[in-house]
């Protein structure tokens, strides 16, 4: 089984503190993903949190292309760098065997997809080595750039290994996706997006979890099931992969 797992920028990073690896947290899922690593393949997809994030927020650049500050696009881009060695250094240190797949090697000008780049992914899983990859700043086209969330990141991986994925995790600093924001009521199976209301979950540069919800219909869509599940409890991500159930929020795959 192929299992994409996006590690949330809430998760790798301190959110709230600029330029803040979360290494504790890290190790903890890493730990966690050397004890499954021989039975399941395994795609990473990071996020920015208080590195690439922060970097996009003062110099205000978002997922529309647009001719944003050179500096500003230089920052996100080390930034996100600088993280990718920071995750990639720590999955090593726990005896996993990391190869980092940056997203211009596999998206194109214009925002297209590289069939045959994603399916080498797949082939570098299958070899043993952990593909991980990150959401980034992208050269769009002339002067335009913009950011590329790990969030579709993960839809696009999916709809291009479709018939190899078993299953989509998103790691979240929170237990899923909850009905109401006051309550934590946890929604345990997400049908619908209505089922959700998400006017009061704080939004990011990327779409924060409203994007995270609708890229999880996206890679639903295609018969995925997709899982929410909160990443300081690395156990649930173990719980996931092998097919058990667990605290979080699923989306079922449209198997039709």
């Amino acid at each position: 089984m192929l299992a994409l797992i996006k590690l949330g920028g809430s998760i790798v990073t301190f959110k709230d503190k600029p330029l803040a690896f979360n290494a504790p947290a890290v190790e903890g899922i890493s730990r966690m993903l050397k004890t499954i690593s021989d039975d399941v393949q395994i795609i990473v997809v990071h996020g920015g949190g208080s590195f690439g994030h922060y970097y996009s927020v003062i110099y205000d650049m978002h997922s529309k292309p647009a001719e944003y500050s050179r500096e500003g696009i230089s920052k996100v881009r080390c930034s996100m760098i600088d993280l990718n060695n920071r995750i990639t250094s720590v999955m090593l240190e726990q005896g996993l065997r990391p190869y980092t797949v940056h997203p211009s090697s596999f998206i194109d000008a214009g925002k297209v997809a590289i069939g045959n780049r994603i399916e080498e992914l797949y082939n570098i899983s299958k070899d043993g080595l952990i593909p991980v990859t990150h959401g980034d700043v992208m050269h769009y086209q002339d002067n335009l750039y913009y950011i590329l969330s790990g969030d579709e990141i993960m839809s696009i991986l999916a709809e291009y290994l479709r018939e190899r994925v078993g299953i989509a995790l998103f790691t979240l600093a929170v237990d899923g996706v909850y009905k109401d924001m006051q309550s934590r009521e946890l929604i345990r199976e997400l049908r619908y997006a209505s089922d959700a209301s998400m006017d009061d979950v704080s939004m990011d540069v990327t779409g924060g979890m409203r994007r995270k919800v609708r890229e999880g219909f996206k890679i639903a869509s295609l018969g995925i099931d997709v899982w929410f599940v909160n990443g300081m409890h690395p156990e649930r991500v173990a719980d996931v992969l092998r097919g058990k159930d667990t605290i979080g929020t699923v989306i079922r795959g449209d198997r039709k």
